[in-house]
């Protein structure tokens, strides 16, 4: 068994060998005491969300050890840590110049990738508003959508999930809207990130975006966003698009740019 299939094990086992054992025959029992109120913005206020790991590797996402792209995200997550750290920043946008190059992928992965990290905690936000994909790939039921929260209409904690993976957050998307520009640009985004890195205790926050040469969303978020993730397809993407990609990004913290899809025989350091 994986390691997250075993921290999620030991947590349940932990939480049975918690409970209360039943008294015996007509033992007086004394009452329970009335369970205490959550704060708002209280970690155990958050809904959990179970997903569904039979969906994983047919949506190429990571949840077993030997998968053969592990220590990629492995390399991803410690180059993205370093620039980061190095410059205080905390939050990041996984953008692709246009659709299908595997941005949704790229963002779940790395966001496991540092959760398995002490201390890191990131909360990934479902924001591609075209095309929401994030709860699909993990194969959730029943989930709440972040675009309420940036419409008004729910509460950032009405939002936010504990999905049964290793100490991450997730805020997924089930609507989809074309006046993403408009709800991006206010300032919700600053709110959001306040509250998961002060009350949440998350370091660090990733956003999956719409393409950024498909609508203009992008283009009214990127200003709030400390720094970007550009992922690219190996021959998909075309050159035109990279110049293009880049030219729009010119003003942003750009920290690499992933290669997707790339054929196994172009990954380094097979043996290892």
């Amino acid at each position: 068994m994986d390691r997250i299939r075993e921290a999620i094990s030991r947590a349940r086992v932990e939480n049975d060998l918690r409970a209360p054992a039943p008294a015996a025959g007509n033992a007086a029992v004394a009452p329970k005491p009335a369970p205490m109120a959550t704060q708002p913005g209280s970690l155990d206020a958050l809904a959990t969300i179970r997903c569904d790991y039979d969906v994983f590797h047919k949506n190429r996402i990571i949840s077993n050890e030997q998968d053969p792209v592990l220590n990629a995200y492995r390399v991803l997550r410690t180059r993205v840590l370093q620039r980061m750290e190095a410059n205080n920043w905390r939050t990041i946008a996984v953008i692709s110049p246009g659709a299908s190059a595997g941005k949704t992928v790229t963002a779940i992965n790395l966001s496991i990738t540092l959760a398995s990290k002490a201390g890191i905690r990131p909360t990934l936000v479902d924001i591609d508003f075209y095309r929401p994909s994030v709860a699909r790939y993990l194969g959730l039921e029943h989930y709440p959508s972040v675009l309420d929260f940036y419409e008004g209409k729910k509460a950032l904690e009405d939002v936010t999930v504990r999905p049964d993976l290793p100490d991450m957050l997730l805020m997924p998307n089930e609507r989809v809207t074309r006046r993403g520009a408009e709800v991006l640009a206010s300032n919700h985004t600053d709110e959001l990130v306040r509250t998961v890195t002060e009350r949440y205790g998350s370091q660090i926050v990733v956003f999956d975006m719409p393409p950024l040469l498909g609508c203009d969303d992008a283009l009214a978020f990127l200003p709030k966003i400390d720094c970007v993730l550009l992922v690219a397809a190996s021959g998909q993407t075309r050159v035109a698009e990279l110049k293009e990609a880049k030219r729009i990004l010119a003003k942003s913290s750009v920290i690499g740019t992933v290669l997707n899809k790339s054929p196994r025989m172009m990954m380094p350091n097979q043996y290892y």
